[in-house]
């Protein structure tokens, strides 16, 4: 395996990929090279709870009795959720 020469990196990176080891209970290597992949934001974002008004729209639609939606109306519905209305 081929490895690249120390590199110096900023304090805020180096911050974030240790909450990333300790959140995901990986080693560094492994979060760096997952980072690389889909980027250390969403990396992290992966082992974060779920906000809490996501977790009270998901716990109200379940109480609600289930309707027939057309693709186009769950996707519409989708987006409203994640863009918090």
């Amino acid at each position: 395996m081929k490895t690249l020469p120390k590199m110096e990196i900023s304090e805020d990176l180096e911050a974030q990929i240790i909450q990333g080891v300790e959140i995901s209970d990986l080693c560094k290597s492994d979060v760096i090279r997952q980072a690389l992949r889909i980027g250390l934001p969403q990396f992290a974002a992966r082992f974060q709870p779920a906000p809490l008004w996501l977790e009270e729209r998901i716990r109200e639609a379940l109480a609600e009795p289930a309707e027939p939606v057309t693709p186009a109306q769950f996707d519409r519905t989708m987006k409203a959720i994640a863009d918090g209305r």
